[in-house]
């Protein structure tokens, strides 16, 4: 093949990709006038936390929820972290909704199900934790007819390489290449064990809030939240705080 049909391939791939996201944006805007529970926007909201915010996210990934995601870290208090449970969505806004999360350095816990892109910001954490029933699940990119062709294999392909790069164990990446859209594979014990996941919910969440969402008596909250949540020594004393988040408590 000479260079100029290589460059020509790769164009047109590109072409191919970049209509198929257009036609999964088109596709979304006409269900939205059928159904606005299909199309409806990723549930985004704040929590204080005894280091700073968690965005607890709620809901499927749409075009769009990547630019109010983002507009959440211009606000004055720092981001620690993602609530996260979500069966998966957008693409293009899930990927990158993941890239940032990676350039934060987030932490990550799924309280239920995390399926689909929504896998991908979990693998994207700095430090990942999950409730003690939840799910990871995995499967290949569809195109917008929910069907598996030759541009959504090619793309699969793509993101197995760039997850390899990142360090996602093989084993995970195996089960996302090997699995078709239309069915879903979990991670067992054994994946779990090589993303280095922790069980339990790392954040320790402020009870008392204004109407506006600050926080009434943050620093005395968040002594009382930490006292009551610390591991306990045999004499019934508090250890110190295994939890990084927790010993960053202001």
């Amino acid at each position: 093949m000479t260079a100029l049909a290589r460059v020509l391939q790769v164009v047109t791939e590109d072409s191919l990709l970049a209509r198929e996201v257009l036609m999964v944006r088109v596709l979304c805007l006409l269900l939205g006038v059928l159904s606005s529970d299909i199309c409806s926007a990723l549930e985004i909201q704040r929590v204080a936390e005894c280091s700073g915010v968690v965005l607890r996210l709620r809901g499927d990934f749409k075009d769009g929820d990547y630019g109010r995601f983002k507009s959440q870290f211009g606000k004055r208090d720092t981001i620690v972290g993602l609530d996260l449970s979500s069966d998966g969505g957008d693409l293009e806004d899930g990927m990158q909704i993941a890239t940032l999360t990676r350039q934060k350095k987030l932490s990550v816990y799924v309280a239920d199900e995390c399926n689909s892109v929504c896998a991908f910001v979990f693998f994207a954490a700095a430090k990942r934790y999950l409730a003690h029933n939840s799910k990871i699940g995995v499967h290949s990119v569809s195109n917008y007819r929910a069907i598996e062709d030759l541009s959504s294999m090619r793309l699969t392909l793509k993101m197995a390489r760039l997850s390899a790069k990142l360090g996602t164990p093989i084993s995970v990446i195996g089960k996302f290449v090997t699995t078709t859209p239309a069915n879903i594979s979990y991670l067992d014990g054994n994946d779990l064990v090589a993303l280095d996941i922790s069980e339990g919910n790392p954040f320790h969440y402020l009870r008392a809030e204004k109407s506006s969402g600050i926080v009434e008596g943050r620093h005395e909250s968040c002594q009382n939240e930490l006292t009551r949540t610390a591991p306990k020594g045999p004499d019934g004393t508090p250890r110190k705080a295994d939890n990084t988040l927790a010993a960053q408590a202001p």
